[in-house]
């Protein structure tokens, strides 16, 4: 798998359809993240920088830590379609800040080391989310409210030019 950036303007088209959607902070933190493939749609998942609380959240539906949390998240409730004409490969060699730098390729490692589980974490996320809110436990329904609306999503990227 590859670290990704998102172009800012698709980010702000897909927020006027869903609030969820976190904001592209190209000069403070831009968005970073992975992308996975479900139901022929490329899904990019952001990450989170690392935080303290991140050490004592457990692993859930939408969330998963990176090393223990010690190096961030990936926040698979914040997935967004996105078509790859929108996606910035991110070129960790030449990243100048070494601190980053280090952050971003140990963030890397782990990702690759787990992208299996990963990947079928997304596709259950994405199944549950789309599912009808009367066949789900509460705690789904949770998870659910927790997440952007990927099936809308979805219907407006195709609208994006």
């Amino acid at each position: 798998m590859k670290l990704y950036n998102v172009e800012d303007n698709y980010v702000d088209f897909l927020k006027t359809f869903d609030s969820k959607v976190p904001d592209n902070k190209i000069e403070k933190r831009p968005f970073v993240g992975v992308v996975f493939t479900i139901s022929g749609y490329n899904f990019f998942a952001p990450l989170s920088s690392p935080k303290l609380k991140h050490r004592r959240m457990s692993n859930a539906a939408d969330f998963h830590k990176i090393n223990g949390g010690s190096q961030g998240a990936i926040n698979f409730n914040n997935m967004i379609p996105i078509p790859n004409s929108e996606l910035i490969l991110i070129d960790i060699d030449n990243i100048t800040d070494e601190d980053y730098k280090n952050l971003l390729n140990s963030q890397l490692r782990f990702i690759n080391s787990v992208q299996e589980i990963l990947k079928k974490k997304a596709e259950k996320l994405y199944r549950l989310v789309g599912s009808d809110d009367r066949i789900l436990s509460n705690n789904q329904i949770k998870i659910k409210q927790r997440c952007i609306n990927f099936g809308l999503l979805q219907e407006k990227m195709q609208e994006f030019k």
